[in-house]
């Protein structure tokens, strides 16, 4: 048995303050000394986060793959028969692996997508109906373009399983057959801690597992990568910190994936690739496993070198894989086209806005169900938020977007948003006014909602989105009303939000304008949210027409500034529903 299995590895996963405490608090093998046993931790698991800490309180990477470790059989120097009679079964019926190094470099000199089937996260709670097959969704990613489908199988946290990725096998495998198209690749991504794991996936359809250097020991890992090799399997070895490269190359891995978000503390860093691709050599395939949400970080990742991207929630949780696949340029069969610059928008719906969110409950809520812009209140209204609130609004979002600051907007939003963005309505506010609440509460976008005038955005510290006002009737034509909003941009901001105006009272009348005008300022390049009257019985016809976003605030509330959940449900699914036909021609 080798020296990692004598000295289990329960014992090195069971994480974390090795050197604080006595060895002697484990549960080790008889026949190793307390002294033998620290040296061989120091040895192997310098890496770990919180390494030499007393005070260490282990991070949810740390509890899931302990209780992953846990529930996997004892070491053995025998491999389980029951899961070689069907390793052999498996391949006899679906054939040999494929080499994951192989399956990504023959993608060149398109980027290799690896789609992700997950049903849950620890930071989001539950993503996808429990009922969805993942066979079918597998299937979409497919013939959407990916060339790699990963699969979660951990059942608690992730409610994953071996069944799933076993019908992801067998439904691509068929109808990659049926197409004439080679097959694509699946990843069983999961905590893994064990050569019984490795086998457990080769069995159940995987081509490739995740092997996770933060809670592997450097022994462990080298012998997890030799033990999948000798199953024809070359498998994808996660990092995110600096040491963490070190350990995997001395390990001998050749697909290297960054993770962006630290699993630790769910902070997310878009610079994490960027800064590892500038330490690998070519002989190395390295990938990027998380945070992709727009064609522009995509982009930038083609830049660096990378060779894959893992994309998971966001396309979890599109009702069209393939145009969410084809909007992040990562349709192999689609060339890249520069986004166009001054000519009319027609890129589809971008923004679902929640307005006159006062609560944090609220404003999570509406994350949750998939709007990306949370409205807060600074104006004399119904609806105004106190700071005290709006600042637990910001942050409940930021924890939401795994962020801790502003995101960076300085390429407009056009290709879509990344995270949730808060957004702070103002009426006829000094400009100072303004900036000391943007720096105090941390609001990302400010909405001018009065008659600021537009040469006042370059003096606000955040970008602004600036609303007009269009009557509630106007005996002009479309294109003349359109025109005349075209005619005072003097500033570009972020975009237009166009509001109903009844009589002397603008904003807030739930009351709906001709939304054809929406066409006409879109074609002069403006980009156009539409509010005014939006509710889940309206709104999926409002975001089929073509406008950028949409924007409910009265619509989704049970009670003047309370929210009402499955409102905001129906409301957020109608419209993005209605996107995704706009923008297939229904």
């Amino acid at each position: 048995m080798k020296k990692c299995h004598s000295m289990c590895l329960k014992t090195a996963c069971l994480l974390l303050t090795y050197f604080a405490i006595s060895a002697s608090s484990y549960s080790v093998s008889s026949h190793r000394s307390k002294a033998a046993l620290n040296t061989a931790l120091k040895s192997t698991t310098q890496h770990f986060y919180g390494y030499g800490d007393p005070d260490h309180v282990k991070s949810t990477l740390q509890n899931i793959t302990e209780e992953r470790e846990a529930s996997t059989p004892p070491a053995s120097s025998h491999p389980d028969p029951v899961l070689l009679e069907k390793l052999s079964d498996i391949r006899s019926r679906l054939g040999p692996p494929l080499n994951l190094y192989d399956q990504i470099m023959s993608q060149q000199p398109a980027m290799a997508l690896a789609a992700e089937f997950k049903r849950a996260s620890p930071s989001k709670g539950q993503i996808a109906l429990s009922e969805i097959s993942c066979g079918a969704q597998a299937s979409s990613y497919f013939t959407a373009g990916a060339s790699i489908i990963s699969v979660l199988t951990e059942p608690n946290h992730f409610k994953g399983s071996l069944s799933d990725m076993l019908s992801a096998r067998s439904e691509t495998q068929s109808l990659a057959s049926k197409l004439n198209l080679p097959r694509p690749c699946i990843l069983r991504k999961d905590f893994i801690t064990s050569r019984h794991m490795i086998l457990e996936a080769a069995s159940h359809g995987a081509d490739t597992v995740l092997l996770i250097v933060a809670v592997t020991p450097s022994d462990v890992l080298k012998e997890l990568i030799e033990y999948s090799r000798e199953l024809g399997m070359e498998p994808l070895v996660e990092i995110h910190a600096d040491e963490e490269l070190d350990v995997a190359l001395k390990g001998g891995a050749k697909v290297i994936g960054v993770n962006n978000r630290n699993l630790h503390t769910f902070k997310m860093d878009m610079t994490t690739t960027t800064k590892f691709a500038e330490r690998v050599g070519e002989d190395i395939c390295l990938c990027s496993l998380s945070g992709m949400s727009s064609a522009d970080d995509v982009e930038r990742y083609r830049g660096d070198g990378v060779r894959m991207v893992l994309i998971g929630e966001s396309l979890m949780r599109s009702r069209s894989p393939e145009l969410a696949i084809k909007s992040l340029g990562l349709d192999p069969r689609v060339e890249r086209e520069e986004e166009g610059r001054g000519g009319a928008y027609n890129g589809g719906l971008k923004v679902v806005k929640v307005c006159g969110v006062c609560e944090e409950e609220d404003a999570v809520k509406a994350c949750r169900e998939g709007a990306n812009m949370i409205g807060v209140i600074f104006a004399e209204s119904k609806r105004k938020c106190s700071r005290e609130n709006a600042k637990k609004v910001v942050q409940s979002v930021r924890k939401f977007g795994e962020r801790s600051d502003r995101e960076d907007l300085r390429n407009g939003i056009t290709r879509g948003i990344k995270r949730p963005l808060v957004v702070g309505v103002f009426q006829n506010e000094k400009v100072s006014v303004i900036n000391e609440i943007v720096q105090d509460v941390g609001i990302d976008v400010v909405q001018l909602h009065g008659d600021e005038g537009e040469g006042c955005i370059p003096e606000i510290s955040v970008p602004c989105i600036r609303v007009v006002s269009v009557p509630e009737s106007d005996e002009r034509s479309v294109e003349e009303r359109g025109g005349e909003i075209l005619e005072k941009v003097t500033e570009r901001p972020l975009a237009y939000l166009l509001d109903t105006k009844v009589g002397g009272r603008e904003g807030g009348t739930g009351v709906t304008f001709d939304h054809d005008i929406v066409q006409v300022v879109q074609s002069g390049g403006v980009p156009v949210i539409v509010a005014g009257g939006l509710s889940e019985g309206n709104v999926r016809e409002v975001a089929r027409a073509g406008c950028f976003g949409v924007d409910v605030s009265s619509g989704v509330e049970k009670e003047v500034g309370k929210k009402d959940d499955a409102k905001i449900k129906k409301f957020v699914d109608e419209a993005w529903r209605g996107g995704e036909e706009g923008m297939q021609g229904i």
